[in-house]
């Protein structure tokens, strides 16, 4: 399933984050159709295995998708999108990876510590409680509670979804395959593969490190450009103070 944003051709996607939080880039695609004047796609996500959620994505740009494809991916979409154009390579143009979270597991270990720190007593107990233990979509809705206190800097209050669909099964199936991937070298190796112009955006605020992702990136010698922004959290399209400057940057990367 894919929603479509602004009219044909399509030549974006934008592709949600976190395993199972399904349709969570609504508005990140319809204001990216609008500013740019090029058809967004928003691919929902549905399987339960990272080779199977790489071959859903090529089959949904595939279908509408016109010519190559300038994916924008945020936080696990970023890893999924980045994934996708190194199993194949004609198929993007440009990468856009939103919020990436660090490639190599040594960078991991302060996400947790920068998450605690935002949140009260309460919050720091409940997240403690369930972070590695999501059970069920209840469980999923207060860490994603939890994470919208923790991650974000100052978020617009006209950001609402138009749709969300949460699975944690596919969550708890997907997720610690990635972190797997992570851990043995795979992922950030991945990168290799990819043939297209790369861009990090990321808040400086953010829980997940920049350097764990331009760190790696440096050292496999693999070419990027990266656009750092102020008083900004994990979420820019969303941010009160950085969403128009995340905005501007995206729309200078696909347009130019």
């Amino acid at each position: 399933m894919v929603r479509l944003y602004g009219s044909k051709p399509y030549k974006i996607a934008a592709i949600h984050g976190e395993p199972g939080d399904i349709g969570s880039l609504g508005y990140c695609a319809r204001q990216l159709a609008n500013k740019t004047g090029i058809g967004v796609i928003e691919p929902f996500q549905s399987k339960y295995s990272i080779s199977e959620l790489i071959r859903e994505l090529h089959g949904q740009l595939n279908d509408n998708i016109s010519g190559k494809a300038i994916l924008v991916g945020h936080s696990w979409g970023a890893w999924l999108a980045a994934l996708l154009a190194g199993q194949y390579p004609g198929l993007v143009e440009k990468l856009i990876l939103v919020g990436c979270p660090p490639l190599e597991g040594k960078y991991a270990e302060e996400i947790t510590d920068r998450r605690l720190q935002n949140l009260p007593e309460e919050d720091r107990r409940i997240f403690t409680r369930i972070k590695d233990d999501i059970s069920c979509d209840e469980d999923m809705r207060t860490m994603q509670a939890l994470i919208a206190k923790s991650d974000n800097w100052c978020l617009r209050g006209d950001c609402r979804q138009i749709s969300q669909i949460i699975d944690s099964k596919m969550y708890s199936q997907v997720w610690p395959e990635a972190a797997r991937m992570r851990h043995e070298g795979k992922l950030s190796s991945a990168f290799r593969d990819i043939k297209c112009r790369i861009y990090l955006i990321h808040g400086e605020n953010a829980p997940h490190p920049i350097a764990g992702v331009v760190t790696p990136l440096l050292n496999l010698g693999i070419d990027f450009e990266v656009h750092i922004l102020p008083e900004c959290g994990h979420s820019p399209f969303e941010e009160e103070h950085a969403g128009e400057r995340f905005f501007g940057i995206a729309k200078d990367i696909i347009l130019g």
